[in-house]
This record gives C-alpha cells, sequence and structure tokens, in this order.
C-alpha cells in the first residue's frame, strides 16, 4: 500500500490594492505680459475647452488656493495675479484658448 501526502490545501489571496490614484495634470505655463501690464492684481478671460466636457483650474504663482476652475465648453471669470505667468491644469481637456477681457491694477 503506497502512502501518500494528503493534498495540500493552498488559499491564494489577492493583496487589496486601491485604485491607482488620479495623477495630477502638469500645469501649463502661460505667459500674460503681452497682453495684461505686470502691475494688473486680477485679469478677467474666457477659457474655451476642448472638447467642451473638460475642464481647467488657473491660478498664478502664491494663489494656489485661489484657483479658478473654468468648466467647458466656454466660460468667464477672474483670475488673481502675481506677476506674468498663469498656470492652466487641465481635466478632461486636451487643449485651451483663452481671450483676456478685462484686468485690475491697484489703486
Amino acid at each position: 500500500m503506497d502512502m501518500q501526502p494528503p493534498p495540500a490545501i493552498v488559499q491564494l489571496a489577492q493583496a487589496e490594492v486601491s485604485p491607482d490614484a488620479p495623477v495630477e495634470p502638469v500645469p501649463i505655463e502661460v505667459d500674460v505680459s503681452k497682453y495684461i501690464p505686470d502691475s494688473a492684481t486680477a485679469v478677467t478671460m474666457i477659457v474655451t475647452l476642448t472638447p467642451p466636457t473638460g475642464q481647467a483650474v488657473i491660478y498664478s504663482a502664491g494663489h494656489e488656493r485661489e484657483a479658478t476652475l473654468f468648466k467647458g465648453p466656454r466660460s468667464i471669470d477672474e483670475v488673481r495675479l502675481s506677476g506674468s505667468i498663469i498656470y492652466v491644469k487641465l481635466y478632461g481637456a486636451t487643449s485651451f484658448d483663452i481671450q483676456y477681457t478685462n484686468y485690475r491694477q491697484p489703486y
């Protein structure tokens, strides 16, 4: 009589891995000095997004917490400035167009 070891019971446990967090988009640097004076503290702009379901967050250095959200296809709002560079983060949008309509300067 051949003696064989009992069959091994093996359980495979799959480690629970949370789904990857969405990747934060890389900010696109935009120089507004051609259109807005360096002394301006805010600018009103119209942002057009492609595709129209996309969104953009626009801010300047030092004003990241006061970033302005633009929802496609076209929206208008004000962005606080701290110089001639603004940053655009695209969420679900592949391209954008900005029209500057007005700006504020200190008194």
